[in-house]
């Protein structure tokens, strides 16, 4: 009799979760964006996305004739990071509240620049002050404070810029947030023997480490991360014996460990807003920082040994958002500011990195006026970027330094839905 009750409370149990399973139903949100960019330089220039993600001017390369060709204007008009994306919220899974998201444009890799690219896709669980987040979504060196800017690049390449697949767990209190996260690479890469690629970082197998810590009080907010990268860049390498015979060995080279520490604060208190954020940069190209590292060993079994290569940015932005009858005035003001500093051991092999491989200093003040309305924005932004390029030493040092500037001028028209 008792096991007769015990088996009929287990099935009014299974048939009560199941009813609740039925009346439980996410919700969905559907968002995004028709954005247009158009934008004029004065000159060539390192970009991606079809030249709307801009990094730097390229330095002088004169012609026959001692003309400069990457002195040559253009301009172009795209519609390509116009946004799709599904917000999901609902269904309760071990005590914590879950939502997801998946976020596409079409700024991805094909012929013609317009496939359909994943930019975020995570699942999130939710409790009382723990987070877990698995998927792809911005890098935490960035993601809880980007600069206020339109422009598509963000404040790149003075300060990380990155979404990447990850696992990541925060806790969070009233004024405290600390954060763990192991990321992987996906789109945005480390550079090496093979060009960009993330199987540098997938044969090292250990995965990429962030660690974070934030603290809060009013409008003021402060924080501070490091970011540990181990890369394999080399699987295999051939050697020619005494003979002129040429073997294959496989590579058991020592990873290629960096450390990138971030500080960063913001303050907001009104219409008024101010943003700040350092970054010494060990090879942080997959962040998009202009670093990389290179070969400054070549040992007698055929291995090599690596060195990071060291640089340190910046970036300042304040912001002011004036009320109007009709819509309002956001007012931006961005300065950054980056500085190569050299690697700690000479160089005696190939460099790899993000970015001309000359670079001294760049810098860029860019101030912007946004104007929204509705679901519209409509905006332009002015953008000169000034970079000091020079001659490499041993140490990727630079020496007789000259300058070159590029003159940006952005204009965007935006619809939200």
């Amino acid at each position: 009799m008792k096991k007769r009750l015990f088996l009929a409370s287990l099935l009014a149990l299974f048939v009560a979760g199941a009813f609740a399973q039925e009346k439980e139903k996410p919700s969905f949100k559907f968002y995004g964006f028709v954005r247009n960019y158009a934008c004029y330089d004065t000159r060539e220039s390192l970009t991606s996305n079809s030249e709307q993600f801009y990094y730097m001017p390229k330095d002088i390369k004169l012609d026959a004739n001692g003309e400069d060709l990457n002195a040559q204007d253009n301009i172009m008009l795209l519609s390509i990071t116009t946004r799709l994306g599904l917000n999901v919220n609902g269904l309760n899974f071990l005590g914590s509240k879950t939502s997801a998201k998946v976020e596409a444009d079409f700024a991805g890799f094909g012929t013609s620049n317009t496939v359909l690219r994943i930019r975020q896709a995570y699942a999130k669980m939710d409790w009382e002050h723990s987070k877990v987040l698995v998927g792809q979504a911005w890098h935490p060196a960035m993601g809880d404070m980007m600069p206020d800017v339109f422009s598509l690049e963000t404040g790149a390449p003075f300060t990380p810029f990155s979404r990447t697949p990850q696992v990541r767990y925060d806790y969070e209190t009233k004024n405290v947030k600390l954060t763990a996260t192991a990321l992987y690479q996906f789109q945005y890469t480390s550079y090496g023997p093979d060009g960009a690629s993330f199987n540098y970082a997938r044969n090292a197998v250990v995965p990429e480490m962030y660690f974070q810590g934030i603290i809060k009080n009013g409008g003021f907010m402060m924080g501070l991360g490091v970011d540990v990268l181990s890369l394999k860049p080399r699987q295999q390498y051939s050697m020619t014996d005494e003979n002129g015979e040429t073997k294959t060995y496989k590579c058991n080279e020592k990873l290629m460990v960096s450390v990138t520490p971030t500080l960063f604060a913001s303050y907001k208190k009104g219409n008024w807003g101010v943003k700040g954020r350092v970054t010494y940069a060990q090879n942080a190209a997959h962040m998009s920082m202009i670093s990389g590292y290179a070969v400054t060993e070549k040992l007698e079994n055929g291995e090599w040994e690596y060195s990071s290569l060291n640089s340190i940015g910046g970036w300042i932005d304040a912001t002011y958002k004036h009320q109007l009858k009709t819509g309002y005035l956001t007012y931006c003001c961005f300065a950054g500011y980056t500085k190569n500093l050299g690697c700690m051991n000479e160089i005696k092999g190939d460099i790899y990195m993000r970015g001309e491989k000359n670079m001294d200093y760049m810098w860029r003040v860019a101030p912007s006026i946004l104007y929204t309305h509705n679901a519209m924005q409509i905006g332009i932004e002015y953008n000169p970027t000034t970079v000091g390029y020079g001659k490499p030493d041993s140490k990727y040092n630079m020496s007789d330094v000259h300058t070159v500037t590029n003159h940006r001028i952005c204009a965007m028209l935006k619809y939200n839905f």
